[in-house]
Order: C-alpha cells, then sequence, then structure tokens
C-alpha cells in the first residue's frame, strides 16, 4: 500500500488540502475553516461558549460558505481588510 499523497490547492477564499490515495480523492475545507471550526471547539470544549452556540457558528459559517453570492464576499472581503 502507498503512502497518501497530499497537496495543497490555492483557490481564492482559501487553500483547501487535496488528500489522493489508491485513486480516491478527498478534499478537505480550507484551512483556514478548519482552523476556525477547530477555534469555536476549543472555546466550547474550555467552556467559554456552550455547546449550541458553536453549533450554530459552525453552521452558520458552512452555510455562507456554500453560498455564491457576491454581495456577501464583498462584506467578507470589507471585513478582512479592517
Amino acid at each position: 500500500m502507498r503512502a497518501p499523497k497530499f497537496s495543497i490547492l490555492s483557490v481564492r477564499g482559501g487553500h483547501p488540502i487535496l488528500i489522493t490515495a489508491d485513486g480516491i480523492r478527498v478534499q478537505t475545507p480550507p484551512v483556514e475553516h478548519l482552523a476556525f471550526y477547530a477555534g469555536v471547539g476549543a472555546l466550547a470544549a474550555a467552556e467559554i461558549i456552550e455547546w449550541p452556540v458553536a453549533l450554530v457558528l459552525t453552521a452558520g459559517h458552512v452555510l455562507i460558505g456554500l453560498t455564491s453570492r457576491p454581495a456577501l464576499k464583498e462584506l467578507g472581503e470589507a471585513f478582512s481588510e479592517v
């Protein structure tokens, strides 16, 4: 069995990781999103925020990422510049 091959794709809006093993390709969410999910999970695990709040934050983040509304993307880019 060969070791899995990892590659980082560079696309607008993040850097997803593409994992290829035995002809099966799996693409993760962008690394920046994974860091957000880990941070929210850590806050919930440390009981700084409640689990339902963490789930709502994560679900909202996923839903915003799935939409292709240009106005929302521009708003997000404006906030990231501040």
